[in-house]
């Protein structure tokens, strides 16, 4: 089974960024074929895109350590690349051809390396300075032999220090299907190390950067990790998490958007600890966030990949700027998504015009964050509303972090009795929790107004925070969302 077959079956359907050139130079493909491999490099550090195969990262080397190459390639669909997800499910290619019944789950699903059937991207320009690479490609659909996107890649890589890459993933949709998807989840960036790297470490808990102790998703001698068990899933407080050998160091990964991790080693026990990047055996590691991706969007993300110590890594994720929880609807949604509603679409203009239906009834999310109830005791929810009577009621729901978000849940696709007993073990032992609901009555003509609720003063508000849901009325109707804003 191969790493994107694994995948298929738990995909659901930036704060870094730096301001640069919008658009590389066109490359000679001539050019390509003469050099197909460009890299970056300096005391510490060497990375290495392959103009082959849409600029994905195919090496990465810690030169202190002599690591050699850790990126796996056993596949177009491992590297370090982009990865992006939207509706339909099957997605069904412009002359009718079908996916490969494996990977059909993934839905519309271009990818930076190629197609499953080994079938590359295609680079359409690039350019370098003297920290950074910048890549465009046509992505291929990942589940069909041979169908090239309808949309563009652009991947930009920086040097931060000496130890730091910034990735920067954008996305330039031209599709002629206008459907407004539900949101998926969305790879930031996928992560594929070879088999020596494939403990899987992060912080799991509501004490983020106070050096707590860090917890092991995928150990030795345990049973995580394929063919006994499917990816794992969990909740970063300090947005990293980081692959690392036996002795400690590897590659981390801080993805500032979200506190919504995934990942895992396929391969089994036997094979931790060995392997290149031709051999199956592969450690895996994503930052996973719900997006909407329109069929004309333009989106990106930057991330942080780390080569070091945990030490290192976990020190980088602790320095850096902490998001403020403030969403201005500007010309973004900045992360938030909708059930059962849609809005105007893309691009966003001044707000998020939204439409719901009486049944089932509508809602819009955060993204997964982390906050203090005490740093965060009053929202303010700058909206107009309409709906069929006067007056109506929205309810805010607030969902705590919980014993569950203390530890990975894995998506338990491959049964056995060890892993059922193991699963129920820690559903016992690590509960959910129910969201706070706060009832908020609201005019519902239509004008522009800001709503101020206390949370403190619900007794439930207390501790540690995760999500945002603004449940909208049990009507026919529209808002216009232009800010949310936890606050002191």
């Amino acid at each position: 089974m191969t790493s994107r077959s694994i995948l298929s079956l738990i995909i659901a359907c930036g704060s870094l960024q730096a301001a640069e050139p919008v658009d590389p130079p066109p490359l000679d493909p001539a050019a390509i074929a003469a050099e197909p491999m460009r890299y970056l490099e300096n005391d510490r550090l060497k990375l290495g895109i392959h103009l082959g195969a849409g600029g994905a990262v195919t090496y990465l080397e810690d030169k202190q350590r002599k690591s050699g190459n850790m990126a796996n390639s056993f596949d177009w669909g491992r590297q370090i690349q982009l990865s992006f997800y939207s509706g339909p499910k099957p997605y069904i290619g412009p002359n009718g051809e079908t996916p490969d019944p494996t990977w059909a789950g993934l839905g519309w699903n271009p990818v930076q390396a190629g197609s499953v059937a080994r079938v590359p991207s295609k680079t359409t320009a690039f350019e370098r300075g003297p920290d950074f690479m910048r890549v465009r490609c046509i992505p291929m659909q990942f589940s069909h032999a041979n169908i090239p996107a309808d949309c563009d890649f652009e991947a930009t890589y920086r040097l931060l220090g000496d130890n730091v890459v910034e990735m920067r993933g954008r996305i330039l949709n031209r599709r002629s299907d206008k459907t407004q998807y539900p949101a998926c989840n969305q790879e930031m960036p996928a992560l594929y190390t070879n088999g020596p790297w494939y403990r899987l470490i992060t912080y799991l808990g509501d004490a983020p950067h106070t050096q707590a102790p860090l917890t092991s998703i995928v150990g030795k001698d345990d049973i995580k990790g394929w063919p006994h068990t499917a990816w794992a899933k969990w909740h970063a407080t300090e947005h990293w998490a980081a692959l690392v050998n036996d002795e400690g160091w590897g590659v981390g990964l801080f993805q500032p958007d979200t506190c919504s991790f995934g990942g895992g080693f396929a391969g089994g026990n036997e094979l931790k600890g060995k392997g290149g990047p031709q051999d199956g055996q592969t450690g895996y590691l994503t930052a996973g966030a719900m997006r909407i991706l329109d069929h004309n969007i333009d989106h990106a993300y930057s991330t942080h990949i780390v080569v070091g110590t945990l030490e290192e890594i976990r020190a980088h994720a602790s320095k850096q700027p902490r998001q403020p929880l403030v969403w201005k609807f500007t010309t973004e949604r900045l992360g938030w998504i909708y059930e059962n509603a849609t809005d105007a679409g893309w691009p966003i203009q001044n707000g998020l015009k939204i439409t719901h239906k009486t049944a089932p009834r509508g809602a819009m999310l955060s993204d997964v964050r982390h906050w203090q109830a005490a740093d965060a005791p009053t929202l303010e929810i700058e909206a107009a509303f309409t709906s069929t009577t006067p007056t109506t009621q929205v309810e805010v729901e607030i969902q705590p972090f919980a014993p569950a978000d203390r530890t990975d849940f894995p998506a338990w696709e491959v049964a056995s009795p060890a892993i059922i007993e193991e699963t129920a073990r820690k559903q016992k032992a690590f509960p959910s929790a129910p969201p706070i609901v706060i009832p908020l009555t609201v005019q519902s003509d239509g004008q522009l107004r800001t709503h101020t609720l206390k949370l403190a003063d619900n007794p439930a508000y207390r501790g540690a925070m995760k999500q945002l849901r603004l449940r909208f009325p049990a009507t026919d109707g529209t808002a216009d969302v232009r800010r949310i804003e936890l606050r002191r």
